[in-house]
């Protein structure tokens, strides 16, 4: 195998799929990256086993072939070589020779026929959305996934395609994010599925930039395919507890507040919060929403936030972050908070169809 490629496009391509390479200790051929270089084109494919991720760049190609190297030891290359074009070759022993600028290495390969196969089912579901709305709905959302390794299904975020709509949902058993998107497709293709925390994170970080993405679901496997970048993933096959229940169905009294506002406020009196026996106390009353923070052995912050309300007085605990979380991740500039009293769930709501439930912490 024979190409020649622009050191900077070639570093793109790499970078864009090195993140998932386990390190040490895992099978030494999936620490290697995947390179098939035919027809004018570069495809750069790792895996972990679980996701995979195939990149695709055009290069010149002398002679067409595949071969596995060391990924992380290529990116480095790459990192330190002298912009222009980079040549590489590899002869039948899977010995790469990679000279850039003036610089010249000779890198150990393994044989592509060891690299895990990507296997592909043949019934599916397709659905066509833009990407910057995928990553927007899993920003809105995965925060909330479990990150207890106990709790297998709740680290993944659910998939709901029902209705011409998708549903997207996360939960921790103590909160739950809700975002809604109407979409078309055919009713053939209803269906829940579970995605998994991998896929998640490589989603938000590689979601970018304009145009569609293209999801292909498989009886246990997923894939989106955007730009020059192609993710796959399995499928959890648990499954997903129902999250309408814990919905309240109604809420007696509803108070508005800038978000802003509140989230600064709440970051202010989370100084105090120094572990997780710490948390912070809403005080809602007539226009005034007082947020405090107290530790003995430390202090108390304490902070005033305009509202719009004219209920009766609600005291109620939550942990800050828990609260602070999905005000980062909206934008709008005001939010509505959905409260009985101060021992039942809050929701928090704003103009897109989200929701976000959150638990309160009892007040001893």
């Amino acid at each position: 195998m024979k190409f020649s490629i622009v050191r900077s496009k070639f570093l793109e391509a790499i970078k864009s799929v090195q993140n998932i390479v386990a390190g040490k200790g895992s099978l030494p051929i999936i620490q290697n990256v995947l390179i098939e270089a035919n027809g004018g084109e570069l495809r750069l494919t790792t895996t972990d086993l679980d996701i995979s991720i195939r990149s695709t760049v055009k290069c010149e190609i002398e002679e067409e072939g595949k071969t596995t190297l060391p990924v992380k030891i290529l990116a480095n290359l790459m990192v330190k070589a002298p912009e222009g074009a980079v040549n590489v070759s590899v002869d039948r022993e899977e010995l790469a020779v990679i000279r850039a600028g003036s610089a010249s290495y000779r890198l150990k390969g393994k044989p592509e026929a060891d690299f895990p196969r990507l296997n592909v089912d043949e019934e599916s579901s397709e659905y066509v959305m833009p990407r910057q709305t995928l990553q927007e709905m899993l920003r809105k959302t995965s925060y909330a996934a479990s990150q207890d390794d106990t709790r297998r299904t709740l680290k993944g975020v659910l998939m709901s395609f029902k209705d011409s709509r998708l549903t997207m949902v996360a939960t921790d058993g103590r909160r739950l994010a809700l975002v809604e998107k109407e979409m078309e497709f055919p009713k053939t293709a209803e269906r829940d599925i579970v995605l998994p925390s991998k896929a998640v994170q490589e989603l938000q970080r590689s979601l970018n930039g304009e145009g569609d993405v293209k999801i292909n679901v498989q009886a246990s496997k997923i894939s989106f395919t955007f730009g020059d970048v192609e993710i796959y993933s399995k499928l959890m096959d648990d499954v997903y507890p129902n999250y309408r229940q814990v919905i309240p169905a109604e809420c007696a009294e509803k108070i508005v507040v800038d978000r802003q506002l509140l989230l600064n406020a709440l970051d202010r009196a989370s100084v105090m919060t120094v572990d997780e026996a710490h948390s912070t106390k809403l005080i809602f009353e007539a226009n005034r929403l007082t947020v405090t923070s107290a530790a003995t052995e430390l202090g108390e912050a304490k902070d005033e936030v305009p509202i719009k309300y004219a209920g009766e007085k609600i005291e109620i605990m939550f942990n800050p972050n828990y609260v602070m979380d999905p005000l980062k991740a909206i934008d709008d500039d005001e939010i509505s908070i959905n409260i009985n009293n101060g021992h039942s769930p809050a929701v928090i709501k704003c103009s897109i169809p989200f929701l976000y439930v959150l638990m309160p912490l009892r007040i001893s």
